[in-house]
């Protein structure tokens, strides 16, 4: 059994898609890391009992690379998706990938304006 052969208009399509999906990721790649930090202090700094700090700082450390890692796998499956579903004509697929990036992005928001609330509510330098 051989494969059906591909019309021009779905090879364009599929190498659109793939061109899409290569400056997305190079724009991902570009995008600067960190931004100017605001300073933000409490008015009271909160303190962790004596002995907790370092495993308190462990255990959120874990936690944000691990979210940060689940952030990037769906990116790209979502992306998988969409290019997927552009190249074998499967509209659920490639529909379902661009709400996955819609969900990637929100979850990335909601992740960044987490961090900044948690470091608003510890501060940082009290004196």
């Amino acid at each position: 059994m051989t494969a059906p052969r591909r019309t021009a208009p779905e090879m364009v399509r599929a190498a659109s898609t793939v061109a899409f999906v290569a400056v997305a990721l190079v724009m991902l790649a570009a995008w600067p890391a960190t931004a100017a930090p605001v300073e933000l202090t409490a008015a009271v700094c909160p303190e962790a009992p004596p002995g907790v700090q370092p495993f308190a700082d462990q255990v959120t450390a874990w936690v944000k690379w691990g979210v940060l890692a689940l952030i990037g796998i769906a990116a790209v499956v979502s992306l998988g998706s969409v290019l997927v579903g552009r190249m074998f004509s499967h509209p659920h697929a490639s529909r379902y990938g661009a709400m996955g990036v819609a969900v990637v992005v929100m979850v990335a928001i909601t992740y960044t304006v987490i961090l900044v609330i948690l470091g608003s509510i510890t501060g940082s330098g009290c004196t």
